[in-house]
């Protein structure tokens, strides 16, 4: 269950916990579902340590993987959205286009 106590970790704001956790776990059994959840809570820790460039590399992961929960999910969308924010006027096309599919730009 180390795939929980990651998304437990970045719900409570312990960033550097879900990124241990993470960086030990071996997800390629998963399904693509599970996959995606998983990146998307390594996304989510890595925006809380402002590590931005690999905050949007795993959202853009777990987009592939499953594009309908990266673009419906409330935390998701939020992280996406305070990407946007941090980057201002210098946020990548790519980070633009996220923000675009995710309807987090208004």
């Amino acid at each position: 269950m180390e795939i929980q106590a990651v998304s437990t970790a970045v719900d409570l704001g312990d960033a550097g916990e879900a990124l241990d956790i993470a960086q030990g776990l071996h997800a390629g059994t998963l399904s693509a579902e599970r996959q995606a959840r998983l990146l998307m809570d390594v996304g989510r820790a890595h925006a809380q340590r402002r590590q931005y460039a690999d905050s949007l590399d795993c959202l853009l992961r777990a987009e592939e993987l499953a594009p309908e929960m990266i673009r419906t999910h409330a935390a998701a969308r939020s992280v996406v959205r305070d990407l946007v924010l941090a980057a201002g006027r210098s946020a990548t096309d790519g980070l633009r286009a996220l923000a675009e599919r995710t309807d987090t730009l208004d």
